[in-house]
């Protein structure tokens, strides 16, 4: 009797700042069904390389061995202080053309040489510039020696790469999948990436990237602050934290609160300079959208990262703009999912909005307006995709 053959996309490698994600979904079925999952804490970004690469190494080959994941295709991601990135305005013209000129213009914005950088580019939409309609480009340059030793150490891994992606890429894509009505077209969304080290601002209409910038403030600054102001170590301070994200995401009216009231007060003082810093980067980007892409408003701000439970972001950024603002799941509608985010751990979900995006790339259930299809082409000296 023949066994029937399981169709499933292919792996999604989140390698963060403090930890690691591994995310699969079967291709059958109207919605993604998870496969399989895996998550594991890192030793920090600053202990020696090799040490890390190690880490990475055993966390990965342990995950394949006990999870159920199938086949080893994988994609992975350059984070955002991997690569650069520009907004630049160039007039329209055909896409090989353009692939040239944001060549040019990039060696001379970035500083760069050919040849020893990977470029990239989206085009973000029609802007008008003086008296001219030119196109608003979103331009990414990352060192080839970086892209070449992340392929590298997948294959370490057993890994085979389908592509190298960029993180606020993933993080957008990870939604797609809810934008498939005629109206979702022109539908302008936000998304706020709050990870470790640094935080990402998205926007997005339709099915397309239309802005991005990052910003670096994350959870290790946060938890400074909180360690600093209760005269704790970082580790305690992070725990602390923890809990107070876990009280915040549970639902119940008979969930227990862990951290009293003046705890609370003195975490939420100590972090409110970043938090407020980040809220005002936010209100600048909406408004030079506004300007730039002549008004379109926001339907929606979807908090997503290892920190969208922190309630501070919540309430500054709530209280900042009249746009409805919503915690994201990524794995919401998705078969299986409590898998690996029951109730108890409600606070941790949106963190696997990148392991989540990265896996759905190609996949049926994730379509761009048909301006710009993903590419799936892998070549040894162009591996990052956009």
């Amino acid at each position: 009797m023949l066994r029937k053959r399981t169709k499933h996309g292919p792996i999604g490698l989140d390698i963060g700042a403090s930890s690691l994600k591994m995310l699969q979904f079967s291709e059958e079925g109207t919605e993604p069904t998870l496969l399989a999952a895996a998550h594991c804490q890192l030793p920090p970004l600053d202990d020696n390389p090799a040490t890390r690469d190690a880490a990475i190494e055993r966390a990965v080959a342990q995950a394949l061995r006990q999870h159920p994941f199938q086949g080893r295709d994988a994609v992975a991601a350059l984070a955002c202080r991997e690569f650069q990135m520009k907004s630049i305005r160039l007039p329209r013209m055909p896409a090989e053309e353009m692939a040239s000129a944001v060549g040019f213009e990039a060696q001379e914005r970035f500083g760069v040489t050919e040849g020893g950088t990977q470029i990239r580019h989206i085009v973000a939409g029609e802007v008008r510039h003086g008296n001219e309609l030119k196109e608003e480009v979103i331009v990414f340059a990352t060192p080839d020696d970086l892209v070449q030793a992340r392929l590298k150490l997948l294959e370490t891994l057993k890994l085979r790469p389908l592509a190298i992606d960029i993180t606020p890429c993933a993080v957008a894509r990870c939604f797609f999948r809810f934008l498939r009505r005629a109206e979702d077209v022109h539908t302008v969304n936000v998304f706020l990436d709050v990870g470790w080290r640094g935080t990402s601002i998205v926007l997005t209409r339709g099915t397309e990237l239309s802005f991005l910038k990052t910003i670096d403030v994350g959870g290790e600054h946060f938890n400074e602050a909180v360690a600093k102001a209760l005269s704790i170590s970082r580790e305690e301070a992070a725990e602390l934290r923890i809990r107070i994200m876990r009280d915040a995401s549970r639902q119940r009216a008979d969930d227990k609160v862990t951290v009293s009231g003046e705890v609370r007060a003195t975490v939420t003082d100590a972090v409110r300079p970043l938090i407020e810093r980040i809220s005002r980067d936010v209100q600048m980007c909406l408004r030079y959208f506004a300007v730039t892409f002549r008004g379109q408003r926001p339907k929606s701000l979807t908090l997503v990262g290892g920190e969208a439970h922190e309630p501070s972001i919540f309430q500054s950024i709530g209280g900042a703009i009249d746009i409805p603002c919503t915690i994201g799941n990524p794995l919401r509608g998705m078969s299986l999912s409590g898998n690996i985010g029951g109730r108890d751990q409600r606070a941790f979900q949106p963190a696997w909005v990148v392991a989540c995006g990265l896996s759905l790339r190609g996949s049926r259930w994730v379509r761009t307006s048909g301006a710009r299809p993903e590419s799936s082409q892998l070549r040894p000296a162009a591996a990052l995709g956009v």
